[in-house]
């Protein structure tokens, strides 16, 4: 991960839902995890060529995550952030 998308997610509104926990399945988690993965499989889909719902917007996953670029920079800089919390 850059030092710029690590500072980047350090003012996003992702990094303030790490703290908000959040119940999956019997499973303790955080808002932030979810909106992550849930933003990829989404982001995903939207460069095939497919619309997830009426109300859905790529600029909100940006000003979510804080990041910029198109469809695939976005997809490519969301499954860096996956990668870094897995590790």
């Amino acid at each position: 991960m850059t030092e710029q998308l690590r500072q980047q997610l350090l003012e996003s509104r992702f990094f303030q839902d790490m703290e908000t926990p959040l119940n999956i399945n019997g499973q303790e988690s955080n808002r932030a995890t979810w909106n992550l993965i849930c933003s990829i499989r989404d982001v995903s889909l939207f460069t095939k060529g497919m619309i997830i719902t009426r109300g859905w917007r790529l600029k909100d996953v940006k000003d979510y995550f804080n990041i910029k670029g198109n469809k695939h920079k976005v997809l490519e800089q969301l499954e860096t952030i996956k990668a870094f919390f897995q590790e």
